[in-house]
């Protein structure tokens, strides 16, 4: 079945609040997700509530991500580790440093810095996959509140057109998502891939973005792409 007609009927707020919590009972595995408020308005979820760690704040926002009908999600929640789960920023910082160092696609040119739980990523990569790979390697961490992620992307110098890196853009969406890449518009300038267009699904945004990041000499997207 094709993607027009897998998404042709439009649901309901609450038709996909129903689907938004029967999913997390589903990825979680618990009952931690139950202080987790979920509110859906024209089809954007608004999360607001707690969780007991920053990796599973970001499952619980992914797994929210991936219901049909959702075309957006405001994500509110609070970080908030128990005692047994706290850590000092010192023992923090070591311990994303180590986690870094001992990662074989995190360049060398990354730090990490810790204020109050929130770990900070700094310096520079040659590809998006390397910017990834740092936050992956710190991201499920005991004790982490939040992950800003502020490495830049600086790929080598290239003297191939921007008509090729768009052409190469094009081929990693239509190869690692498989979507018709007609209702999107790819444009580029300087490094800088802009992404414009309807697709029909909120979980599509990402999969379009990781391929777009997986190629090389892109240095930054502007994604304006809209769930229809």
């Amino acid at each position: 079945m094709s993607l027009t007609g897998r998404f042709h009927r439009l649901k309901k707020d609450d038709e996909i609040e129903q689907d938004v919590r029967a999913e997390l009972t589903a990825d979680q595995g618990s009952t931690d997700h139950r202080l987790v408020r979920v509110v859906v308005d024209r089809g954007v979820v608004h999360l607001t509530g707690s969780a007991d760690s920053y990796a599973r704040k970001w499952a619980i926002e992914r797994a929210v991500g991936r219901v049909v009908g959702v075309r957006d999600v405001r994500d509110h929640l609070e970080v908030c580790p128990s005692l047994e789960h706290h850590r000092e920023d010192g023992h923090l910082q070591t311990a994303a440093r180590l986690a870094l160092e001992w990662d074989a696609r995190v360049p060398t040119a990354v730090r990490a810095d810790v204020t109050d739980g929130v770990l900070r990523l700094r310096g520079t990569a040659e590809r998006f996959s390397q910017r990834d790979a740092a936050e992956e390697a710190v991201r499920n961490m005991i004790g982490v509140r939040d992950v800003v992620n502020e490495i830049k992307v600086a790929p080598a110098l290239s003297t191939a057109p921007a008509d090729d890196l768009a052409g190469a853009v094009e081929a990693a969406i239509r190869r690692r998502v498989g979507v018709d890449t007609g209702c999107i518009a790819i444009g580029v300038d300087n490094g800088v891939v802009t992404l414009s267009g309807a697709v029909p699904a909120f979980a599509l945004l990402d999969d379009i973005e990781r391929a777009v990041r997986s190629v090389a000499g892109v240095a930054r997207i502007d994604n304006e792409l809209l769930v229809a």
